[in-house]
């Protein structure tokens, strides 16, 4: 996709938020995220996103927030993981060693082979979504959501893949394809017991490649644009 295109599919999703009386916001106020994270009685972060141990940039991270008028209803956020050629088995197991130490010293007792396979590059992670109860809406509000943050990802960092990983029970509601993420693995990786936590075994690792995401853009604009 080229540089208008993108633009054009991000002012998409804006109008469709539009028409259900929402906005949203873009944050890098990394100092405000214990705080802004407590409207939506969450108080904590995932250790990557914690930003009393990473020192995020505007280059690094940013959070976006579904907004209903003046209130924050909906958030998540994305953070560039650049692990040029580095196996991402390897990159996996080195940084949850310190996001989530354990006595046997292992956080990860293994990630699925497919995934080192094919991960490499420029990655944005995807993490932090949350709703006030109640509000997270129909469908095609989170869809919009969601697609809008991942094209922010894209323009801002020019990544290779968007990924997540995602309790089961949104596999079996197929939010992956609301989120929309393209492909799906299970059994994605395995923590050391006892487990984190904020974390599980059961997690299923979703995510899309670059060409699959835009080919997601476009259908959503062409779809539009003959509508």
């Amino acid at each position: 996709m080229n540089q208008l295109q993108i633009l054009e599919v991000a002012s998409l999703y804006l109008r469709k938020l539009k028409e259900q009386g929402l906005s949203v916001e873009y944050s890098t106020d990394f100092e405000a995220v214990p705080e802004d994270a407590r409207e939506f009685e969450r108080n904590f972060q995932m250790p990557g996103f914690d930003v009393s141990r990473v020192d995020h940039t505007e280059k690094t991270a940013f959070w976006l927030y579904l907004k209903d008028g003046d209130q924050r209803i909906g958030g998540a956020a994305a953070m560039l993981q650049d692990i040029g050629r580095e196996n991402f088995i390897q990159y996996q197991k080195r940084i949850s060693r310190h996001h989530f130490p354990n006595r046997s010293g292992a956080a990860l007792d293994w990630v699925a082979p497919p995934l080192g396979e094919k991960l490499s590059g420029r990655l944005a992670y995807i993490g932090e979504l949350t709703f006030q109860p109640g509000r997270r809406g129909k469908r095609d509000r989170l869809a919009s959501f969601m697609r809008l943050l991942q094209v922010l990802a894209i323009t801002q960092w020019n990544v290779d893949w968007v990924y997540a990983f995602i309790p089961e029970r949104h596999i079996q509601a197929r939010l992956d394809l609301v989120y929309g993420f393209t492909q799906s693995l299970s059994a994605a990786q395995k923590w050391t017991t006892p487990e984190p936590k904020l974390r599980c075994s059961t997690e299923w690792w979703v995510g899309a490649p670059r060409s699959e995401l835009e080919h997601i853009l476009q259908a959503d604009l062409l779809r539009a644009n003959v509508l």
